[in-house]
């Protein structure tokens, strides 16, 4: 299978990373010098839910709370796009599941992306990130969007001075690390920190899974024996505690797809339209839906119901399902009890310039 011309958003997005990359090479000799202070603050940010295993995290960015503090300040922090209007949360709205309630994300100077901006929560358990999995790691994920021209389009020499000659940065950057030093790759690793924390498990599902049968509507766990059942088999994909199996797969949203999804990475035929599985966490907050947000939840039940469109590299699990009305509507009931309000409101997440 020949591959076409790459989208030009990805391209870039693809170029961004190779610099950040570059970067961290440069700057990872000053980790293992780094002092990992810590406040007298009690506990730990990273609030791991019942039943979920502690997330893996890096041994040169150990979580503290300074840390978090300062990445929670610069996830908000508008000066990281080149016009000063935006920043990371922008796009990732804690109310929405962190993630943008609207198709495609708009940019600096009103430029579109042709992806949905992901949602965040529990981020913390992925193995790669972004729709194609371009990012290894969580802290080369938490710069991709800042030097993504299509998005913030900040240049890492300007943003760094911008922070360093902010008057309360110095200080903050000082208490994380144990300087004052303001880098691409502490900036990575604040905001790395700050989104590791991410943790959702507080749902309807989680206390039911605990043991309270009644957790669950009768519709939902009806919902709950189809989303796992032969009938439909969701978890066949929507597996695990965060419900995916970080794999990609060609869903069948179009005979032909302009956006190579995985293929843009690895430059394989095989991957052609193949996108990253999504966790279900708050999937009703998280709308609208696929890679490129053109469905609403209805509208992903019934593709999903009569087997996609179907492609060259079409997943074989994607085939009609013959789902009734009265099955679909027990599917949103499941899907429903996913939702974490108690994440989606947690105060230490919100804007601290607000």
């Amino acid at each position: 299978m020949k591959l076409r011309t790459k989208c030009v958003s990805t391209t870039m997005a693809i170029a961004a990373m190779s610099v950040f990359a570059a970067l961290l090479a440069i700057s990872s000799c000053q980790s293992s010098v780094e002092s990992q202070q810590n406040s007298a603050r009690p506990g730990s940010p990273l609030i791991v839910p019942a039943g979920f295993p502690t997330p893996p995290i890096p041994a040169d960015n150990r979580v503290t709370w300074d840390k978090f503090e300062l990445g929670r300040r610069l996830f908000y922090e508008k000066q990281f796009s080149s016009t000063n209007t935006l920043a990371c949360a922008s796009c990732h709205s804690l109310a929405a599941g962190f993630c943008d309630t609207n198709r495609v994300s708009t940019g600096i100077l009103g430029r579109r992306g042709a992806r949905n901006s992901p949602a965040l929560a529990n981020i913390a358990y992925d193995t790669a990130f972004f729709w194609d999995g371009r990012a290894h790691t969580l802290e080369e994920q938490a710069i991709g969007p800042i030097l993504n021209p299509l998005e913030l389009g900040q240049d890492t020499t300007v943003l760094v001075a911008k922070l360093t000659a902010d008057p309360k940065y110095p200080a903050l950057f000082a208490k994380a690390f144990g300087d004052e030093r303001v880098t691409m790759s502490r900036i990575a690793k604040a905001i790395a920190t700050f989104e590791r924390c991410f943790l959702s498990g507080g749902s309807a599902y989680d206390r039911y899974r605990s043991g309270d049968s009644n957790a669950l509507t009768i519709s939902a766990k009806r919902g709950f024996s189809i989303f796992t059942g032969s009938k439909a088999h969701c978890n066949s994909c929507h597996s695990g505690l965060n419900f995916t199996d970080n794999q990609y797969h060609s869903t069948g949203l179009f005979s032909f797809y302009v956006d190579g999804g995985r293929a843009n990475v690895t430059h394989l035929g095989s991957d052609y339209g193949k996108f990253l599985t999504p966790s279900l966490r708050n999937v009703m907050m998280t709308g609208p839906y696929e890679h490129n947000g053109r469905f609403t939840l209805d509208e992903v039940l019934q593709h999903y119901n009569m087997g996609g469109k179907h492609n060259s590299t079409q997943d074989t699990l994607i085939r009609p399902l013959d789902l009734s009305d009265n099955d679909l509507q027990d599917l949103k009931a499941f899907l429903f009890s996913l939702t974490d309000t108690a994440f989606l409101r947690r105060a230490d997440f919100k804007n601290p310039f607000e």
